[in-house]
Parts: C-alpha cells; structure tokens; sequence
C-alpha cells in the first residue's frame, strides 16, 4: 500500500506523493491501485488513467488525446510503444529492434503511422539510437537518421543518485513514459544535457531534490540553461510535494 505505520509517531507514513505544485503554475494529483502503482494523473485540463499487465511490463496510460500502450523489456529498454490519436484516430507504433553491445544497447527504431482504419502505414521512419547503460541507467543517448545517410540528430547525456530508486518516485517514473524516453532507467535523474544538430540548441539541466527522513520527495528545483544561437536563457522551476493517507 501507499501508507505504512510509523510505529514511532504512531500515525500512518505515506510513502507516494498525492499532489504536486511548482512556480510554473503545475498541478497534479495523482492516486493508486491497490499495489501501490500510480494510477490516475489529474492535472487542471487533463486526467492521465493508468493500468498495467504482465507484471508490469505493459503499461496502458489513456489521456484526452492518446491511449497509449508500452512495452518494457527486463532491463527498462523499450520494446514498443502503441499510440492512438483519439481526435484522429491515426495510429503510431514505435518499434526498437535492440543488439547488445560492450556498453548497451543499439537500438532501430521503426516507427509507422496508420490513418484510422488502414493497416498499410502512409509515413514509415528510421531511427538508431546509439545508448550507453550503466548500473541499469541511461547514461548517454545518440540519434542517428537512418533514412538521411545516417546522420546524427543529437545526442544527449545523463547523471543520477544511484541511492534513489525511480520507482519509489512514480511522478518522475511516469514522465519519462509520456515524453517517450527509449530506456526507463533505474534511478533518480540529477543532471541531463541535450544537443540538438538540427536546430542547433543545446539544454543542459540540473536536479536537486530536498528528502525527509522517510526518502521522501517534499521539494525539488530543475534549473535549466537553453542555449539557442546568440541566445543563452535561464530557468529555474521549484515543485512542492504533498502526502496524504486516505
């Protein structure tokens, strides 16, 4: 369950947040299934619903505009992902073909669009992505356009706190999902830089969390620098967590 006893307080410790709010205005409630697993997403204009099959390596998130299906493999890399357009009913379907290599995994990628009710997809496209894991984390991330002489796209890195599972962080677990990361890593993000060959921006990006004594989340900072041509932009975006047993 979400909430333990706190046999020295006497009161009930919820383990997983119920809402979020940061400076940007963002609001989330999110609730459980019975094992603990994020459920439900409730944000001021849409309402993520969540389920899972096969001990969790499918995970089902239907919202306003997408029902989307993914598929894990054992290690946290994606095998498939399913997305269904509800105001056009056209179909994506993502699928990464994975060979292992000294330092993780080459994966194709081979995604196809479907107009409602066409099996034949009307737009197919190649990509590798070029990924190094370590201790089950993505580490770094290059893109690479198969159909346009392979050339690289971009290329991003990442850091983690190897002490924080990302599992016992369902909010961050589930962002990861909707933005269609290729890898689900293991643990905390605390850093990530991203490159892009085609607009020529670059975002790097810091995380620093605040815990209590529980390894609980209360509050979080993401402070981001956007370089794009002559322009340098700063950002910083504070969240606040809550928890409350029902």
């Amino acid at each position: 369950m979400a909430c333990k006893k706190d046999n020295t307080r006497q009161k009930e410790v919820c383990k997983k947040p119920t809402s979020y709010a940061d400076s940007q205005g963002q609001f989330y409630q999110l609730s459980y299934n019975t094992d603990s697993k994020l459920s439900e997403l409730k944000t001021d204009i849409n309402t993520y619903t969540i389920t899972y099959q096969d001990n969790g390596n499918t995970i089902n998130s239907s919202d306003r505009y997408y029902d989307q299906t993914f598929k894990l493999g054992p290690e946290g890399q994606i095998l498939e992902l399913i997305a269904v357009y509800k105001s056009s009913g056209e179909v994506t379907k993502i699928n990464y073909q994975h060979i292992k290599t000294s330092n993780g995994y080459d994966a194709t990628a081979t995604t196809q669009t479907f107009r409602k009710n066409e099996s034949v997809p009307f737009k197919t496209v190649k990509n590798l992505w070029k990924m190094s894991i370590n201790n089950g984390n993505l580490t770094s991330l290059t893109l690479i356009d198969l159909d346009n002489n392979n050339r690289q796209l971009g290329r991003m890195t990442y850091s983690y706190n190897i002490s924080k599972n990302l599992s016992d962080y369902p909010l961050n677990h589930h962002q990861d999902l909707i933005d269609r990361q290729p890898f689900i890593s293991k643990n905390l993000i605390t850093r990530s830089s991203m490159t892009d060959n085609v607009t020529n921006v670059q975002i790097d990006a810091v995380f620093n969390y605040e815990f209590d004594e529980h390894d609980r989340i209360l509050n979080s900072t993401q402070v981001a620098e956007y370089k794009g041509g002559a322009q340098t932009t700063n950002s910083t975006i504070k969240g606040t967590f809550e928890y409350k047993c029902n």
